[in-house]
């Protein structure tokens, strides 16, 4: 294979690490059919919370990840000795990532379904995300291009593309200690605080290539792009805010705290009932 056309088609890449992608989202698919079969929707609010931002996570990613314009994504693996076939092993431990924020959804299995709600876990991997998501742009923006182009600067083009990436670390840090002991109710509020800092991020990258444009784009696309992005911007920015306050600070409906609640504290009774139950056998023997 040429370096030409792995340039311009990393077939290579694209179908090895677009099948994880089915796979990941085909979890997706078989986490909301159990709980479709649950029943009582609104007790597994949360659940489906979580789900949702899984969605969002990997539909973005795949989207940011199949149009990127960076050198190591647009450069295809012609050795294992390379930093491409790196940029490849940071784009499998994405997707297990997707993987594992999937399986980690709000309610477990065991003698039936029951509400398990808690915002920790997906804003620790939101924030794990974002960490790999830092090493992938520096590797690809900046190694993969300096490595091969050694007289041209790669930090003006495309270093300055991570900077939104750093602003959504930080960001995803703060809402992780924020919303991380939320209530079951409040894991809806905590979950579209963690979409709302996914979207932001990719409204900030379409943001920072209209201000950072390709020589041969229209002047009047480059201002048009730049509008729309920072409008999407700072209403992304204003979701993630109000979400953390509404985390902390109100309450939500109080048919939907009800019900939520009235499913944890019944999960909480079951399992209270089968561990006397375990413990009087045991005296019995």
């Amino acid at each position: 294979m040429s370096t030409n056309s792995g340039e311009s088609d990393p077939k290579l890449r694209h179908e090895f690490v677009g099948m994880m992608f089915a796979v990941a989202i085909g979890e997706v698919g078989v986490q909301t059919a159990v709980l479709v079969q649950a029943h009582n929707w609104v007790h597994f609010l949360p659940a489906y919370a979580h789900l949702l931002l899984a969605t969002v996570l990997i539909a973005t990613s795949w989207v940011g990840w199949t149009l990127s314009p960076s050198p190591g994504a647009r450069t295809d693996v012609n050795s294992i000795f390379e930093w491409e076939f790196f940029v490849l092993l940071l784009d499998v431990l994405l997707v297990v990532i997707y993987f594992i924020l999937v399986r980690s959804v709000d309610f477990t299995e065991e003698n039936g379904i029951r509400l398990n709600a808690s915002a920790a876990p997906e804003a620790f991997w939101i924030t794990v995300v974002f960490c790999v998501y830092l090493i992938w742009d520096f590797v690809s923006k900046v190694v993969v291009y300096q490595s091969k182009r050694q007289s041209e600067p790669g930090w003006r083009n495309h270093g300055v593309r991570m900077v939104p990436t750093t602003i959504c670390l930080v960001l995803a840090f703060i809402v992780r200690r924020e919303v991380a002991h939320a209530d079951a109710p409040h894991v809806l509020t905590a979950d579209l605080a963690l979409a709302g800092v996914l979207m932001l991020f990719r409204a900030l990258k379409d943001l920072t290539a209209a201000l950072f444009p390709r020589a041969n784009v229209h002047k009047d696309e480059v201002r048009s792009r730049r509008n729309r992005a920072a409008t999407w911007s700072a209403l992304f920015g204003f979701v993630v805010l109000l979400s953390m306050l509404w985390t902390n600070l109100w309450p939500l409906p109080s048919y939907i705290t009800a019900e939520i609640q009235k499913g944890t504290q019944v999960g909480k009774s079951e399992a209270s009932i089968a561990v006397r139950k375990t413990a009087q056998s045991s005296d019995k023997r």
